[in-house]
């Protein structure tokens, strides 16, 4: 007998369990994708800067070091994606957690220069559902070996090994762009960052699914 079943976990959530992240594809159509990525051109006006230069642990568990960037609140096209039933079965498939429900989104802006410090996502963000908006994002830093990690113990790494870590044992994760696909992780369990931008404005559309 399959031992996920006889443990109460899908094949589904134990793959999450284990890697923290899953490549969804077809989650989106072609129209549909043109569409978020018009919204988020159109709504550049309205971009908050968001700028901390501190290293924090926050109430929820979470972590936080320095960050320069800008966010945009999330328009009708993302919130239509985010509360789409057939979308949020498909995560809910993908990821072996059956409770998620949306919390809404925003896109993250990068110009030159800009960057997001060693964080984890707030306790809302049991999966954190990603999509790049434009072809000029690097990948994002990925620490699965801190799963979990207590906020002091993040404060460590980052006193080692500065805000942006680079070697083993961290690594990447890609961002999908254009192919209908979306990445999904555990924004609130895994730590992860993204190192300094460079070239033409990125944009990430980002959405926070909470494990009910």
């Amino acid at each position: 007998m399959d031992t996920a079943t006889t443990t109460g976990r899908s094949p589904a959530r134990k793959v999450w369990e284990e890697a923290g992240t899953v490549l969804i594809p077809d989650a989106l159509s072609a129209d549909r994708f043109l569409a978020l990525v018009a919204e988020a051109h159109e709504l550049l006006l309205t971009a908050s800067p968001h700028i901390h230069e501190h290293t924090s642990a926050h109430r929820d568990g979470s972590f936080a070091s320095p960050v320069h960037c800008a966010f945009i609140d999330g328009g009708a096209q993302l919130q239509a994606l985010a509360y789409d039933r057939e979308f949020l079965g498909a995560l809910r498939e993908a990821t072996g957690v059956p409770r998620l429900v949306p919390r809404g989104g925003a896109i993250v802006v990068y110009e030159e220069g800009d960057f997001q410090g060693l964080h984890t996502d707030s306790v809302k963000s049991t999966v954190t559902v990603t999509l790049a908006l434009t072809g000029t994002l690097a990948p994002m830093g990925w620490a699965p070996h801190l799963r979990n990690a207590h906020p002091g113990t993040l404060a460590e790494v980052v006193a080692e090994h500065g805000i942006l870590p680079k070697g083993e044992p961290f690594t990447t994760l890609e961002h999908p762009y254009g192919d209908g696909s979306v990445r999904a992780f555990a924004g609130y369990a895994v730590p992860h960052w993204r190192p300094r931008h460079t070239g033409p404005r990125g944009l990430l559309l980002t959405m926070p699914f909470l494990d009910l």
